[in-house]
Formats: structure tokens, sequence, C-alpha cells
């Protein structure tokens, strides 16, 4: 008998991002003697080969239609509701939320498909299409707390992390022209004001170890799209001439970054859902250096697999990590302690979470198999 289907629906055609990362994470190890994953894809893009490889099934869809032209939309419902029960779609998983009511979550309620939804931000003011999913995963207990809608049940699973990925990252260091004797710290993330990247520069001017090298990894964005983001000449101006701090750009392979710093320093100034940065850190070994807010206290123990510090506290930041550049030891142990956590509660855990989760929401007696296309 063929496993139930579940139906992924994306918001992006790579492995970028969060959400992205954490999805695929799952997908690569989940049990298909439980489940049959189906991901649907909203463009073409760089993921296909490796989909192709892992012999995981996918549609390249469009985004979600949402309300507009009443002739598209009624299309776009015939299309989804056929290709579902061509399918034989138990589930849909939406990784995100919020869309306000697209024809293929309408598509998938006339069906009589279940929907769940995955809060990987927090919820403030959730559509109504919200209130036609049966639950919505939240990857930390804060989100749960801090999302809508009430009465919705949001059972928290942490984000997994795949080991083997981050355990074959290799250093930049050569390549970068950086000294084995230098102590690397690394900023990684969205290149934006609530990421905090004026407070990490800031923090790396104060910090006059001669050794001390400081690297910004991440993609700066479109500031009439996102109009908090920096651009590289933002960070320049920042940085005041100090050669020490460096903007290297996006890094697709996050892995290598880790392999390349000693300390990460994640200075979010937002109340971060999770903050998959800390985890990625400590499945790499490397002390972190964070700030107390959202779920980041969820994953970072103060003063065991890293630092907790106030958001905006350049002067507590600048502290930590020079006591961390000072103690070789101390970077050790708190990146040991960072590997371990991440090994209990933040592999294999989560996505067997994942699984029982979707399988609770499948119907005993699952929509006919016969197809109407």
């Amino acid at each position: 008998m063929t496993p139930p289907v579940v139906c992924f629906f994306t918001n992006s055609c790579g492995d970028w991002g969060g959400a992205s990362r954490v999805l695929f994470t799952n997908l690569w190890q989940i049990d298909r003697t439980r489940l049959t994953p189906l991901l649907i894809l909203p463009c073409h893009g760089p993921i296909e080969p490796e989909l192709q490889a892992r012999k995981l099934r996918y549609q390249v869809w469009t985004p979600f239609t949402e309300p507009g032209s009443p002739l598209t939309y009624l299309r776009a419902l015939w299309k989804a509701w056929r290709f579902f029960r061509r399918e034989k779609v138990a589930l849909v998983h939406v990784n995100g939320s919020n869309a306000w009511r697209p024809a293929e979550l309408l598509a998938a309620r006339l069906a009589g498909i279940p929907v769940i939804a995955h809060y990987h931000v927090i919820n403030h003011h959730p559509s109504p299409a919200m209130h036609h999913c049966r639950a919505a995963i939240a990857v930390s207990r804060y989100t749960a707390e801090q999302s809508g809608p009430p009465g919705l049940p949001k059972p928290v699973i942490y984000n997994p992390v795949n080991l083997a990925r981050f355990d074959a990252g290799h250093s930049l260091r050569d390549t970068l022209g950086i000294h084995h004797q230098a102590v690397v710290v690394v900023f990684l993330g969205q290149v934006r004001e609530i990421k905090g990247v004026a407070d990490f520069i800031a923090m790396a001017r104060r910090i006059d170890h001669p050794d001390a090298r400081f690297l910004i990894a991440g993609e700066c964005r479109d500031r009439s799209k996102i109009p908090d983001s920096y651009t590289p000449e933002d960070l320049l101006r920042m940085a005041k001439g100090d050669t020490r701090i460096r903007y290297i750009g996006y890094c697709r392979e996050v892995e290598n970054v880790y392999h390349t710093a000693d300390i990460v320093v994640v200075p979010s100034r937002w109340q971060e859902p999770l903050g998959l940065i800390n985890l990625e850190a400590g499945a790499c070994r490397k002390a972190v250096v964070a700030t107390r807010v959202g779920g980041i206290p969820e994953v970072v123990e103060d003063g065991v697999n890293g630092y907790l510090v106030e958001p905006s506290d350049v002067t507590a930041l600048a502290a930590r990590v020079t006591t961390l550049i000072a103690d070789p030891a101390l970077r050790i142990r708190m990146g040991e302690a960072g590997r371990q956590r991440v090994e209990a509660e933040f592999t294999t855990a989560p996505i067997r979470a994942f699984e029982a989760e979707l399988l609770r929401h499948i119907p005993t007696h699952p929509q006919s198999t016969r197809s109407n296309s």
C-alpha cells in the first residue's frame, strides 16, 4: 500500500533562507515508508537537480493565486482541484502563512483535504485563510505564543539541522587571504537593520585585538522592496576604513562560512522566531554571541553554548566577543556544548515529530483514489 501523499507548497525554488532550508532538511530525511512527499515549486530553480537526484517528486507551479481576476482565480481553483484529485493528495502543508485567500487552499478545502501551515515567523495578523487550517506548526514556543489566530493548535517543532551538510564544510580562509592565526568573527544572514548589522560593525570597531577579523556574509537586498536593507557601500561607510571588517557577499554554501569562523555573532534587533543561525553554528562547533530576543534563548543557553546580551547593547556584545577572542579553550568548550545540544535536540527528533504531526491530520480513510482528470 502506497503511503499517503502529502503536498508541500514552498515559496522558493532553492534552499536559500531559513524557511526553505528547514523544509528541505525535513524532506531529505522524511520516512517515505510512512509518507509520500510531493513538492510544489513556485518556479523553476536550482533545487531541481537535487530533487531529481533524490527521486523526490515535484511539480513546478506558480505562486499562490490570490483573488483578483475572477477568471484567473477560477482557472487556478480548477487546476488545483484536479491536481489534488489526480495525485490522491491526503494532506497539504504550506511552508509559511498568511496568504490572503489562495485558490489552491480553497481547492483543498472543496476536495476535503486538510491543510496545515508552518509558522517560520510570528503571525500577528492572521489572514482569513488561516481559519481553514487544522494547525500551524511553530518553530519555537515564542512563535507559538505570539501568533494567531486564537484557538488554532500551534504545536512546537524546532527546526532540524542536517549534520552531514555542515560536517562537510571547509574553511574559506585561504580563498579570502586570512591567516590561520587570525580569530574570525562572523555575521551571517540578511544584511538588514533588523538583523543588527550596524551593531556588529560598531562592535568590531571597538575590539582592537590585532588578530581579529570580522566577516559579514549575506545578501544585500533591494532597498526599494526591503527598506531596511544595507548596500555594500553602506557597510563600507559604517566600517570607517577599518580593513579588518569585510563584506564577502552572499554565500550559498553557508557551511563553509561557519567553518571559516571562530565565533558567530547573531546581533538581531527584532524578535527572531528561533534563529536558525544559532543551530547551524552549534552544528559546526562554534561559540555564539546572540541577543536575548524571541526564540533565541530556547537555543542558546547563556554561559553554556554561547552568550546572550540585550539587543543593541554594543558594549556588552564587544565584551563577550573579546572574552571569547582571548580564550580559545572557552571557545572550544562552548562550541562542543553547542554541538552536543544540536545532536540531542535538533537533528532527527524534530523530523520524527514533523512526520507524526503530518500523519495526525491525515484522515483514516482518505478521499477516493479514483482519477477525475
